[in-house]
């Protein structure tokens, strides 16, 4: 039982400092590559973010996620023109 506990207890400690290293912050929106290079989201996270809204293929440097939840990014959007800082630290097209 004891190793078990000690197991479950690991288990959650990987899981929350993985979580942890992920942050956004709610309702901003962010250049995909912000995210992976300051924000603590790896490149497959973000493509996995992608999936299902037509966006796969496109560069990186091109979209811009919305920030659901702190460590949880979706509503994918294409720049055309691609993804930049804007003065309110938000991103944006």
């Amino acid at each position: 039982m004891k190793s078990t506990s000690t197991f479950l207890l690991a288990l959650f400690a990987l899981f929350s400092t993985t979580l942890a290293d992920k942050h956004c912050t709610p309702s901003f929106d962010y250049c995909a590559e912000k995210l992976i290079h300051d924000q603590g989201f790896t490149e497959a996270e973000v493509k996995e973010s992608l999936k299902g809204t037509g966006l796969e293929k496109k560069d990186l440097s091109d979209i811009l996620l919305h920030c659901k939840n702190p460590g949880d990014v979706g509503h994918a959007k294409f720049c055309k023109d691609g993804c930049k800082v804007q003065s309110t630290g938000s991103h944006g097209c």
